[in-house]
């Protein structure tokens, strides 16, 4: 703080003394600043750990449903094990089930052809007319005339038909007229041949009314080179006959991309690996997470040191719910399985998971489909007269009697006795808000009265992991950690705005400290000027009467 009042009357120290009781005032602003940059890191932690649960429900949808978390992989071996000849290559996907099929391939898919005459180079002339190509079932008629009569203008005329044909060049090597035009087409199989057909033209006999059809040669002459045929393959001793090499509605969830002639068979089997792959990077996930809540959280016993949030009910039923989701049982499950620790994943003391791999894996082995459950989302039904279609976030896993009465779907859980009208209209209803049913969608192809069996609703660990998750990083669903962060950056606001007017009242009451201790200065000069005078006046008495 400048010092702008010296004690010159008074020989007081005015600069300290204003410092010193003006930082005494200031004392309440450096407790309210204190609390703000203790509101201040919450914020940014509560921030922090949004980022994490973010990222962390990136990890989740990888195996949240049932499609996300099953794979299988297929490998294809010749029949001759000293054949190298690459017959064909596959990809699945999780509608794919473990199986073999025995594969013959006569002969692949292929596209037409046509190569026309040679020419000398790409201006050579060709005859000015008219064309019609014909690609599977489209035509296209062509004009060359005088803006385009050379063998790149037909090129380009082709090209620019909208037909799957391609147009381009070969040369070859001949003296004369090395120039070929080549016609391919863009698509492979029968139905997708390409050929061009002779022009017809119809002339009339004036004022006769006869008419004559006169067939013209085509502008340019094109010899088949290529026909176009079917892929024809036997997949188990079934003949199959397809237009291109890629096959994807022959084998369910496969997709055969055939490469060559030649016999093998087709293994497809569960993809342990990948498998294990997503549910370590749900494991490593969580534990990364529990340790950061587990920092967080923390209290120091001895020092009594405690972490940014600790005690916060936000945090600690986040840190609840988790654990919750590790242990619990899993509901509407099919098979031996039903809890994470019979397939080998445990918690140990500090909240975190292991997970032994040869458990896992024989789980795995024996029924990869109830391992799947556990952690992902699936449905069925017993009646082909209903359709599972989906859920919500508010849908209980379980089994749901379904029947009619008077026209209007009803929904029971199981176990109970007690049927309440779903909501919809035409073929497609949904559970009544406010039960376990509610937001379980499906469609009934009947609304007679009768019983229409059960659907089981499955929801695994990382399907109620993701519920969570989104609930506390949805911004549109107002969740307690979106309440957290938005009720640390009012409180940090607040602070700010008491600091303004607490530093507002500081600069007044300095103000008013150096206008008192500048008219304190001003006071005690006064009166220095009249002891002044007064002891001159006395000095000037002694005078007279000493003389």
């Amino acid at each position: 703080m400048a010092q702008t009042i010296l004690g010159i009357n008074s020989n007081l120290d005015t600069g300290g003394i204003l410092d010193n009781l003006i930082q005494l005032q200031r004392s309440p602003i450096d407790i309210v600043e204190s609390k703000r940059a203790l509101e201040d890191a919450k914020l940014l932690s509560f921030q922090d750990l949004r980022d994490r649960l973010q990222t962390f429900k990136g990890v989740v949808n990888s195996l949240n449903t049932e499609a996300r978390f099953l794979s299988t992989k297929g490998e294809f071996s010749n029949n001759s094990a000293t054949d190298t000849n690459s017959v064909l290559s596959l990809s699945t996907n999780s509608q794919a089930s473990s199986g073999t099929f025995s594969l013959t391939v006569h002969n692949l898919a292929r596209e037409s052809k046509l190569v026309s005459a040679g020419f000398p180079s790409t201006s050579g002339a060709v005859t000015q007319g008219v064309m019609t190509l014909v690609a599977g079932t489209s035509s296209s008629t062509i004009t060359i005339d005088s803006t385009n009569n050379t063998v790149d203008g037909l090129r380009l005329a082709i090209n620019n038909s909208g037909l799957n044909i391609k147009a381009s060049f070969l040369n070859d090597g001949s003296s004369s007229n090395p120039l070929r035009l080549v016609l391919s087409g863009s698509k492979t199989g029968t139905d997708n041949a390409i050929s061009i057909k002779p022009t017809t033209t119809t002339s009339y006999l004036f004022g006769a009314g006869i008419s004559k059809s006169t067939t013209s040669d085509n502008i340019v002459d094109f010899t088949v080179t290529q026909s176009a045929q079917n892929a024809n393959f036997l997949i188990d001793g079934i003949t199959v006959s397809k237009s291109g090499n890629v096959v994807s509605d022959v084998i369910d969830g496969t997709t055969l991309t055939l490469e060559s002639a030649g016999s093998g068979t087709i293994s497809l089997s569960s993809d342990t690996n990948t498998m294990k792959d997503k549910v370590q990077g749900y494991i490593d996930g969580y534990n990364e997470l529990t340790s950061h809540l587990n920092s967080e959280l923390a209290l120091d016993t001895e020092t009594g040191e405690t972490g940014l949030l600790f005690a916060n009910f936000t945090i600690q039923n986040l840190q609840q719910k988790l654990r919750e989701t590790i242990s619990n049982q899993i509901l509407g499950v099919t098979g031996d399985f039903s809890y994470l620790s019979q397939i080998g994943i445990r918690t140990i003391s500090d909240g975190t998971l292991t997970i032994d791999d040869g458990d896992f894996t024989d789980a795995l082995t024996a029924n990869a489909s109830n391992v799947s459950q556990l952690f992902s989302s699936s449905s069925s039904t017993s009646s082909s007269a209903v359709t599972f279609i989906g859920f919500t976030n508010n849908t209980q896993a379980g089994g749901y009697q379904i029947r009619v009465q008077n026209g209007v779907p009803q929904i029971a859980a199981s176990g109970s006795s007690t049927f309440i009208d779903a909501v919809g209209s035409g073929n497609y209803y949904s559970g009544a808000k406010g039960t376990n049913a509610e937001g379980l969608n499906f469609r009934i192809s009947s609304l007679s009265n009768g019983n229409y069996g059960k659907i089981t609703l499955n929801i695994g660990v990382a399907q109620i992991t993701n519920r969570i998750l989104a609930n506390l990083t949805d911004a549109s669903l107002n969740g307690p950690l979106e309440a957290e962060i938005d009720t640390a950056t009012q409180t940090i606001s607040d602070f700010d705005e008491t600091i303004v007017q607490m530093e507002e009242r500081v600069v007044l009451f300095e103000e008013s400290l150096k206008s008192r201790f500048t008219n304190l200065e001003i006071i005690l000069g006064r009166l220095n000027n009249q002891r002044d005078s007064f002891d001159q006046s006395i000095d000037g008495i002694k005078k007279l009467f000493s003389s």
